[in-house]
Order: C-alpha cells, then sequence, then structure tokens
C-alpha cells in the first residue's frame, strides 16, 4: 500500500481511472447532486430520507469543505456528471486506520452497466492504496439488496444486523483477490491521483 500525499489537501484531490474521474465537489455540481439525491431510487436507501432543498444543499456544501474528517466527489464521465463518492473517518482522514463512506450512481446519458464496478473500485483503492488503511467497517440497509450484493462481490463480509442495517467489513487481502474479477473488464485498471 501506498501512503498518501499528505502536503495536498484530500478536499483538492482528483483521481482518474476505470474510465471514469473524481473531482471535488464544486458549486456548480449541486444542483445534479441534489436531484440524485432526491430521486426515489437513491433517496430510499439513505438513512436520512427527507427532501434536500437547495438552501440545505448549499449548507451541506460549506460544511463539506471546513471537515478533516471526510471527503466528497463527482464521478464524470466522458465530461459528464454521473454520480458521487464520499469518504469518512473519526478525525483527519490523512491519519485514520479504518475509513468508511458509500457512493451512488446518478442518473446520466452516460451510464452503463459496469459503471457502479468502476465507481466501487475507485472508492476502494482511495481507501486502500492512497490512505492506506487496512479495513473497511460501515454498514447497509437490509433492505437495499443491490448494495448488499455488490459489496458481497468486493469482498465484504456481513458481521450480524443493528437495527434496519447489516454490518459490513473488508480487510486490504479480501478487497485485493475480488478486485482481480472485475479489473479486467476496464482498460484502465487503476486509481491514480492526477490533481
Amino acid at each position: 500500500m501506498r501512503s498518501m500525499n499528505i502536503t495536498q489537501s484530500v478536499h483538492d484531490m482528483v483521481f482518474e481511472g476505470y474510465g471514469i474521474e473524481l473531482r471535488p465537489v464544486m458549486p456548480l455540481d449541486l444542483p445534479s447532486l441534489r436531484r440524485w439525491r432526491n430521486s426515489p431510487q437513491i433517496n430510499e436507501q439513505m438513512v436520512d430520507t427527507s427532501y434536500i432543498t437547495p438552501h440545505q444543499q448549499q449548507l451541506w456544501y460549506e460544511r463539506i469543505r471546513e471537515r478533516e474528517d471526510q471527503a466528497c466527489w463527482v464521478v464524470w464521465r466522458k465530461g459528464v456528471r454521473t454520480g458521487y463518492v464520499n469518504i469518512r473517518g473519526k478525525g483527519p482522514l490523512e491519519s485514520q486506520t479504518q475509513i468508511s463512506g458509500g457512493f451512488y450512481v446518478g442518473d446520466s446519458q452516460v451510464r452503463h452497466g459496469l459503471l457502479g464496478y468502476a465507481i466501487a473500485l475507485m472508492y476502494h483503492e482511495i481507501i486502500f492504496e492512497h490512505f492506506s488503511v487496512s479495513e473497511i467497517r460501515d454498514s447497509v440497509l437490509k433492505s437495499n439488496h443491490r448494495a448488499r450484493q455488490l459489496n458481497q462481490q468486493m469482498g465484504y463480509r456481513e458481521q450480524g444486523e443493528n437495527g434496519s442495517f447489516v454490518n459490513i467489513v473488508l480487510d486490504y487481502s479480501d478487497y485485493k483477490i475480488a478486485r482481480k474479477k472485475f479489473a479486467r473488464y476496464f482498460d484502465d485498471a487503476h486509481c491514480e491521483l492526477i490533481g
């Protein structure tokens, strides 16, 4: 595993690979993020299912730019916004041994069958390769069968339930084994920090 370049703010990092690019969330991204987040297919999978107003979205953006314990990116493919990724820790991301987070695929004209896998691979490689974290611990809604299936394909193990959530864990070695199954489908099967 590599160490992250801690001289650069995580909020400004740009990653490329698997046919996509992850760019920091900017003010121009907020309408798309809000539209996706309020869409029924994404909203019903969230802990907070309330409707997000433009003002709430703006306040969220202002808060995340100041936080050291999380980072957020917009997924771009062929110059089109097509998803969202976030990671979070319990303190400054650069010093965490465990990081969690999530992602979703937005509705766009460049959406395709492998896009969710591309985003999942980038998400995991940022955590494992660029932050040198050895384990991801998180939870997913029991009713989110698509996410649970994808997590299982990525090597996660389910470790009990907590109310309406299933606790999941993924260690680096299990991810590396699972990654081999999917990397062959991508010409640029890597996650590179480009900015």
